[in-house]
């Protein structure tokens, strides 16, 4: 993180503090113990997603209902969108979904265990449009390096995004980090088989063009 100590502890208080409660929820306590994902979900799931963004949380609970073996952790920092996700969860049963409440560009690398998940999802991050705020887009060459930690060889980055220069701006990142490798087509206008969100339904609707961008880690 680009900030200093101070600040870092601030922003640290603030995201082991919430309302929310639930036994589903993966709350760290102290800097620098990392969570334990296998003994946080049941025994027998021994794969894992991760969701930076979640939402509220259409994509993740679909996917988690067809493949209740694999262990999903959403990531989303707006507390009402968890309580609606955790409704849905429990009104299906599912449990191998757990949440996590922090601001995923600050502190995740330092709560999970390096090489841990097969599948990381970022869907639709918020593009930052403006020229002087683009230093808060999610997707920066920093943010590549922790996510390629927390995958494991051959694990999957699924990018999507609405926002023409933020596609673009992304796949340049990716050029420049060969580690990440694509199969078939850089980038693609179609991601048939995969959940679709409510805010990609809408954004369809509305005649947007939506770019998909998936990658492979590469040791």
């Amino acid at each position: 993180m680009l900030v200093n100590p101070e600040i870092q502890e601030k922003l640290w208080k603030f995201t082991t503090k919430t309302s929310y409660q639930s036994d589903y929820l993966l709350q760290p306590k102290d800097r620098g113990e990392k969570i334990d994902l296998k003994k946080s979900f049941p025994e027998e799931i021994q794969n894992f997603v991760l969701e930076l963004g979640s939402g509220w949380g259409e994509v993740a609970i679909e996917l988690a209902n067809n493949d209740r073996q694999t262990g999903y952790l959403l990531m989303e920092k707006k507390v009402n969108r968890i309580v609606h996700t955790e409704k849905q969860r429990k009104t299906l049963g599912l449990e191998n979904i757990r949440y996590m409440t922090v601001n995923f560009q600050w502190f995740f690398d330092e709560l999970l265990e390096k090489e841990i998940f097969d599948t990381i999802i970022i869907n639709f991050p918020d593009p930052w449009p403006k020229k002087k705020h683009r230093k808060n887009r999610l997707m920066q060459a920093d943010m590549l390096k922790q996510i390629y930690d927390l995958l494991k060889p051959g694990g999957k980055l699924l990018f999507a995004t609405d926002y023409g220069p933020y596609a673009r701006r992304t796949i340049s990142l990716f050029r420049k980090f060969p580690k990440f490798v694509w199969e078939e087509k850089e980038y693609e206008f179609e991601r048939p088989d995969f959940p679709v969100s409510f805010f990609e339904a809408e954004k369809r609707n509305e005649g947007k063009r939506i770019y998909y961008l998936n990658r492979t880690k590469q040791n």
